[in-house]
């Protein structure tokens, strides 16, 4: 490493982080990498296996393969310009001496740097850490390493994460991103259902350098690198099957976003997808962190010349057949309304070997329809405009080059199932028999509503596959339904919990029903991809001498074909994302929370010019009782119109202590829906 002492003691001097200081009087935004003139360098690291006790992660190749996908066809990287570094690369020494050359030698000033790491993390707090660590207080390392050589029963290596930043620090540019996704929780935590935790807990490592062991000041400068961090100071991340790989969840989210994000501003919407894949299934117990010591949050911006999408187009041949890979989708999309879905292909474009794109003169078909799934690759073939009524496929030779860059894919049309059922995993905790009686049951429930529509498709055992809910034990004798990490749905009482298996599987079959609804509500999700024209924002309203409403949640439909539509005036509790110009003066609430006992209201806007018909659906914290808001008629929007609920003139709605709302779903349509309020 050509690294000398100072280098390493200005990087390991502490391991919190400085103050964040959002002051809109400092430091020029910086340049975000899609406009920095020079080159686009990343260094991705995925390790799985380190030894010491701790099993094997399964997530983390799939996590660096796709972010190298992304960042080449949506953010103008060259395969040249990333390099990997996964299992049989990701020591200690590996990982310091590919950073040497391939970012310290080549980094030059005004060049855009992406650090990226997936593994195992380790975290151990001093004893006066508080309970809620900030980063100024917490000592975390930067993931767990397999040693050269290391055996099952060795300690694995640590790079302490100020270590990193001071190698970060010494590079001459100061376009620099460093993305994590492991925890730092100070135990390796055991989780009930589907999902592997990414922290090591506290283990006795052996030590990048001695400064990494041996902090005691608090004070550290991150400028200027903006760190994202998949879980807080204290908290672990996980892994689990989200659709047709097993990956980290918040690395999901990043992707998902990186796709379909339609501005410089990709916080709010990486904030929106970790949400909804976090959430549901931990609750607060990973909430992800954005550190940005130079005050800009449009960290990463996509080529101007590629508009926001799905997925994109892998190179390649691509007679008769499209090959893609649609990432930019939820993985209940991805695993369930894939096959015979549409989407539209943006303008194509040549990459020469330097990088340098050039137009081809070349309209492609205005549709694309999913033909074939294998794995992570997907198979579109065009149809032919004058046939699409017939849904017919017409192959046709593209006169491209094999090196192609054909811009991202948009969603147009879904195939949604004509069934859906859930999947219910068994908890590690039940015994041999405990599970022969809840296949059986769960069986039997399968068997009752075969005449209509069956609630569950499949038993598996937990961590076997994906999963919509994990059925195990609340104590030595009690069971009930809890979320793929564990978090119990609706604790029953002591007497639904107790006694034979059967009867308590009995008594949830009401709630199976209630998690199949939601399991469809997910299913036909597409706020990313919508061209309705509605914008959605939640106040709570304060109390005092001059009361002001306080904005929890906004929402507007990114992809409407209107615009901003100026003819509308802005909402004052509008969302920055997407139509805002200014830079926020600090980062999105990951977890938007609404005081017990205070009051709600709910603006919808409707800045189209047709009307909109629909309803309003709540979700409570248990993910099981659903209330619904509907206009008698089921006509929700008239064109150009502002709809607030309740009304000024209504009594507000209220938080209760025990539940609130914790999911909104706004069902529209530009067309009357006669059988949804029954």
């Amino acid at each position: 490493m050509t690294f000398d002492r100072r280098t390493f003691l200005r990087g390991g001097m502490a391991l919190g982080f400085g103050s964040w200081v959002w002051s809109r009087g400092g430091q020029h935004l910086a340049q975000s990498l899609a406009a920095s003139p020079g080159q686009r360098l990343a260094l991705l690291i995925g390790v799985e296996s380190v030894g010491g006790g701790l099993g094997k992660l399964k997530g983390c190749g799939s996590d660096v393969e796709m972010l190298a996908e992304v960042l080449q066809l949506r953010y103008g990287f060259l395969a040249s310009d990333i390099v990997t570094l996964t299992q049989q690369q990701g020591s200690l020494a590996q990982i310091s001496e590919t950073f040497a050359g391939h970012l310290q030698q080549r980094a030059r000033k005004g060049d855009g740097v992406v650090v990226y790491f997936s593994g195992y993390g380790t975290y151990t707090p001093p004893q006066s850490i508080s309970l809620s660590p900030s980063w100024e207080q917490a000592i975390p390392s930067l993931g767990l390493l397999p040693a050269d050589g290391l055996m099952d029963g060795d300690r694995p290596q640590s790079l302490g994460l100020g270590t990193l930043i001071g190698w970060l620090q010494s590079l001459k540019t100061k376009q620099i991103t460093l993305i994590l996704d492991c925890g730092f929780a100070p135990t390796a935590t055991q989780f009930q259902g589907n999902l592997r935790s990414r922290s090591g807990g506290s283990l006795a490592v052996n030590s990048a350098t001695a400064i990494a062991n041996g902090l005691t000041s608090p004070k550290f400068s991150l400028t200027p690198v903006t760190l994202i961090s998949a879980a807080a100071p204290g908290q672990t991340a996980v892994e689990g099957q989200m659709a047709m790989t097993t990956t980290g969840l918040f690395t999901y989210g990043l992707i998902q976003s990186l796709w379909e994000a339609a501005s410089a501003n990709l916080m709010t919407s990486l904030w929106d997808h970790s949400r909804l894949l976090l959430v549901p299934r931990l609750g607060s117990r990973q909430t992800p962190q954005w550190q940005a010591a130079n005050n800009s949050p449009d960290f990463l911006s996509s080529l101007p010349s590629v508009v926001a999408g799905e997925g994109g187009i892998l190179p390649g041949a691509i007679s008769p057949a499209l090959q893609s890979h649609l990432a930019g989708l939820s993985p209940l999309v991805q695993q369930k309304a894939l096959l015979h879905s549409f989407y539209q292909a943006t303008a194509i474009s040549q990459r020469s070997t330097m990088g340098d794109a050039t137009q081809i003169p070349f309209a492609p078909p205005p549709l694309w329809q999913v033909s074939n799934i294998k794995g992570q690759r997907i198979s579109l073939v065009p149809l032919n405009p004058a046939s699409a009524d017939q849904d017919e496929e017409k192959n046709v030779e593209v006169p491209l080059s094999d090196v192609i860059a054909l811009g991202s894919l948009r969603e147009i049309y879904r195939a949604i199932p004509k069934s859906l059922a859930l999947t219910v995993a068994l908890g590690d905790d039940l015994e041999r028999i405990e599970r022969v009686d809840a296949t059986s049951a769960f069986g039997a429930i399968s068997q009752r509503s075969a005449t209509r529509c069956a609630t569950v498709e499949a038993i598996i055992n937990a961590g076997d596959g994906r999963a919509d809910c994990v059925f195990g034990k609340l104590d030595a004798h009690r069971y009930t339904l809890f979320s793929e990490g564990g978090k119990p749905f609706q604790p029953l009482t002591e007497s639904e919990s107790s006694g034979a298996i059967k009867t308590v599987v009995s008594t949830l079959e009401s709630s199976l029903n209630q998690l199949l609804a939601l399991k469809w509500l997910t299913l036909l999700a597409n706020a990313d991809s919508t061209r309705l024209g509605v914008q959605m924002s939640l106040t709570q309203q304060t109390s005092g001498d001059n009361p002001l409403p306080r904005s929890l949640y906004a929402w507007r439909s990114p992809r409407d074909p209107l615009g901003s539509a100026p003819h509308l005036p802005k909402s004052q509790n509008s969302d920055s994302r997407d139509y805002a110009p200014n830079v926020p003066s600090a980062p999105p609430d990951f977890l938007p929370t609404a005081t017990a006992n205070q009051t709600l209201q709910c603006q919808l806007e409707n800045f189209s010019n047709e009307t909109l018909y629909g309803c309003l659906l709540g979700i409570d914290n248990r993910n099981l009782g659903v209330a619904g808001i509907f206009d008698p008629q089921l006509m929700l929007l008239k064109p150009l119109q502002r709809l607030t609920l309740p009304r000024n003139d209504a009594p507000l709605w209220s938080v209760s202590s025990e539940k609130g709302i914790a999911q909104w779903f706004l069902v529209l349509s530009r067309h009357p829906l006669p059988s949804t309020l029954a």
